[in-house]
């Protein structure tokens, strides 16, 4: 079974990409290489304007590749909730601005050639037992009065409990891998320069200057796609977290016609199919949880393999994997320039629809830097979070990455370690430290500070991943302290347990960052 997605592990491989190594002048520096940094390069450069893409890992292994493949012109939290809350009208803007996002990545993947399997399919809402019929009904009330083109139908579609279908027109699906990683050599130019292993370590605004740990990047503007913008913004401070899994299986016979298909009842899921090196497989998204409120494991994938093979004849689990989501209490997307910035851009709180809104932000973000008026820009706009009255923490918003003190221990603090077992993690307090500490099946020993870099807040293991989450802000570390995820610019500090090798008992990881 492979821990990665469906769409890493069926993707064409692509180039290796450069690691910037020198200084760089360039009129926009967009960190993150996924859908809305690549798409917001693409619209740029073809408006004359010299980019360069700061990716931290390789081009689309964050949210994009752990995505679901679905684009789609409604929302998941409905469009009826959009229009109790903002209006009809706004129901109906949303519905339009993610259906010309929709139709760009179309003309992309047309235009460029890109081999993504992209195909035009219906989006299906599936009420899975009569409590949810109601809300079913609803949303179609909602879809036809937002412009939509939507119809209902008896039972569901699928081999799944079903009272009631409602059927959207406009969605879409395609392998989202596959789609960046092509995007980013068909765009790549010397005016688009797309830089994979660079990690950010710090940004100004004022004047705006990128630094990572080779080079500098001078420009005029800065956009930061990276789901959750690095370090502490105003934006964070009400938005929601939630971790999501996926799992995808062999299908034995005939598999479902392509679709984006929604089972709503006691528990929710994403399903759909795809056809990869002549395999169809079956993919189950679900088993969300807010991150960092509890211990997790692998029960939020049996929970998932569960539900499929209660409905579908399948092989074993071929991948697994799990992605981030972020919302905002309004329920909409934040797209446009920072607060307090003024030459910093954001784009977070897709929630769970990011491939349609990354590309709509994208699209936003481009035309605000080249000043062209977009019709919705205003309904996305960051500064309408603003409560005037800031929560603490979020006084003065800060793109640099904070030099924690490493943290020591003395040789009296050896007898608690050594009692965590292999496979086992706790969290201690130390010499009036709060620790986080994860023994592998293999013996080694990982001690980290047990406080988030972003802002302080606790972690909580996810045993799932082999990971230490935030509950606060969404940060994710890996065992030896490294950011696997933002906000957090700054690695958990790693403690001398007073071992040769730092007491982890392998080479360290952070060895050599200079975060």
């Amino acid at each position: 079974m492979d821990t990665s997605s469906l769409w890493q592990g069926t993707a064409a491989k692509s180039a290796c990409l450069p690691t910037l190594q020198t200084d760089l002048q360039v009129d926009v520096a967009i960190v993150g290489g996924g859908i809305a940094g690549l798409t917001a390069a693409m619209l740029l450069v073809e408006a004359g304007k010299r980019v360069a893409v700061l990716e931290a890992r390789k081009v689309g292994a964050c949210s994009t590749g752990n995505s679901t493949g679905n684009l789609y012109p409604t929302v998941d939290v409905n469009l009826q909730a959009i229009a109790a809350e903002h209006g009809p009208d706004a129901a109906a803007a949303v519905a339009a601005s993610r259906g010309a996002a929709i139709e760009l990545v179309a003309r992309t993947a047309e235009r460029h050639g890109l081999d993504c399997a992209f195909e035009r399919v219906g989006w299906h809402l599936i009420a899975a037992d009569a409590a949810h019929e109601q809300l079913v009904r609803d949303e179609h009330a909602a879809a036809t009065a937002a412009g939509l083109e939507a119809s209902l139908q008896d039972g569901a579609p699928l081999p799944v409990p079903g009272v009631c279908t409602l059927r959207v027109e406009g969605a879409a699906q395609f392998q989202p891998l596959a789609y960046v990683r092509q995007l980013a050599q068909a765009i790549g130019s010397e005016d688009c320069l797309v830089f994979e292993n660079t990690e950010v370590l710090a940004i100004d605004d004022d004047p705006p200057l990128v630094h990572t740990a080779h080079a500098k990047v001078h420009c005029r503007q800065v956009i930061l796609a990276t789901h959750t913008p690095a370090g502490i913004h105003l934006v964070q401070s009400s938005m929601g977290v939630v971790r999501e899994y996926g799992v995808a299986l062999p299908l034995h016979g005939e598999p479902p016609a392509p679709g984006v298909y929604w089972s709503i009842g006691a528990e929710r899921h994403s399903i759909r199919s795809y056809r990869a090196h002549g395999r169809d497989y079956l993919v189950v998204v679900g088993a969300a949880h807010q991150l960092g409120k509890k211990v997790v494991g692998d029960e939020r994938f049996d929970l998932l393999e569960k539900f499929a093979r209660a409905h579908f004849a399948l092989g074993p689990v071929a991948y697994r994997w799990s992605a981030q989501r972020y919302r905002m209490p309004d329920k909409l997307p934040c797209i446009g320039r920072n607060i307090d910035a003024r030459n910093t851009w954001i784009a977070t709180g897709f929630s769970g629809d990011g491939l349609t809104y990354g590309t709509l932000a994208g699209m936003l973000l481009a035309d605000g830097i080249l000043g062209r008026a977009n019709p919705w820009q205003d309904l996305y706009r960051v500064g309408r979070i603003d409560p005037g009255q800031r929560p603490e923490g979020f006084e003065q918003e800060s793109t640099q990455a904070p030099t924690p003190d490493p943290l020591r221990l003395d040789a009296a603090a050896r007898g608690q370690l050594d009692a965590v077992k292999p496979g086992e993690s706790r969290q201690l307090e130390l010499q009036g430290q709060p620790v986080a500490v994860y023994r592998s099946p293999e013996g080694a020993l990982h001690v980290v500070s047990g406080k988030c870099t972003h802002m302080g807040c606790a972690l909580k293991w996810n045993g799932a991943e082999t990971s230490w989450d935030c509950e606060c802000h969404g940060s994710r570390f890996d065992c030896a302290g490294k950011v696997l995820e933002g906000p957090a610019l700054a690695p958990l500090p790693r403690l001398d347990t007073g071992a040769p090798d730092g007491g982890s008992g392998e080479p360290d990881p952070n060895a050599g960052d200079e975060e």
